[in-house]
């Protein structure tokens, strides 16, 4: 966002020009480029924990201005127009081998997967020094939030919830107007929404039903306990889906320390 001709990038530049001059004068070897300085003509190299369903726009968003280098689904199937779109990029199954392999390759890493694994697998990516983007929600609990700020500060690395929807214009403009007084003093709120819109509720788990073979149950479970596989889930997900989002019988905060590189 540009104001009065300056750029966040143009501050951001100037702070690190600060603090690139060494004391003995230039010519001496810091430089911008040893500081982490990214010239505005270059590219973040980007890589996708998911790659079907929201995890599409996720990408497309990214895509006219960067580079997407690496992309990750452990559903073949609901992945392939995005692998067939990047058809350059690499592409994976596990997130895990992915970070390891590319680990050289990448800046920044998208996560958008069910938000069950949505910690773990930030967590893997801040790890490995990535900066991340991890869409709603952040996390199940306090305490995996809370592990999630402290392995940002350690590593030093930039973050971001998938809260861009009330990120744009239309919704800044309105909260201008509210702080500045122009309707009033606001003293009550009157909210509504017509989510979920999809069925809610699990009575019953489903008949267990064959895997396919484009699709991964044991990577899709993740830290969750093992339970079978059905097709009959997707009455309760979104429409696009076959796989319940319903989430692991099992906190995270029990089985990440003790499953790290689970089965």
């Amino acid at each position: 966002m540009t104001r009065d001709g300056f750029s966040r990038r143009h501050f951001f530049y100037g702070t690190l020009l600060a603090g690139a001059v060494p004391a003995a004068g230039f010519g001496s070897k810091p430089s911008l480029k040893a500081l982490g300085y990214k010239s505005p003509n270059e590219k973040l190299n980007i890589a996708a924990i998911g790659a079907g369903g929201k995890a599409a726009s996720d990408i497309r968003g990214c895509a006219p201005t960067e580079n997407i280098v690496a992309l990750c689904d452990v559903d073949d199937k609901r992945a392939q127009p995005i692998f067939t779109e990047f058809d350059k990029a690499a592409k994976y199954r596990d997130f895990r081998v992915m970070l390891d392999k590319e680990s050289n390759n990448i800046d920044a890493v998208i996560v958008t997967i069910p938000d069950f694994m949505h910690a773990t697998a930030a967590t893997w990516a801040m790890e490995r020094g990535k900066h991340v983007f991890v869409q709603k929600p952040l996390a199940h609990t306090i305490w995996e939030c809370r592990q999630l700020a402290e392995t940002a500060a350690k590593y030093k690395v930039a973050t971001q919830m998938g809260n861009q929807g009330y990120s744009n214009e239309g919704t800044r403009q309105c909260a201008e107007m509210i702080w500045a007084g122009e309707i009033g003093n606001v003293t009550e709120v009157h909210a509504w929404t017509n989510r979920p819109i999809w069925p809610q509720g699990l009575p019953d788990l489903p008949a267990p039903s064959p895997v396919p073979a484009s699709f991964d149950w044991d990577l899709w479970l993740g830290i969750a306990s093992q339970r079978p596989y059905s097709d009959k889930y997707a009455p309760f997900c979104c429409a696009d889906s076959t796989i319940s989002a319903a989430g692991p019988s099992v906190t995270w905060r029990a089985t990440y320390w003790e499953r790290r590189t689970w089965r």
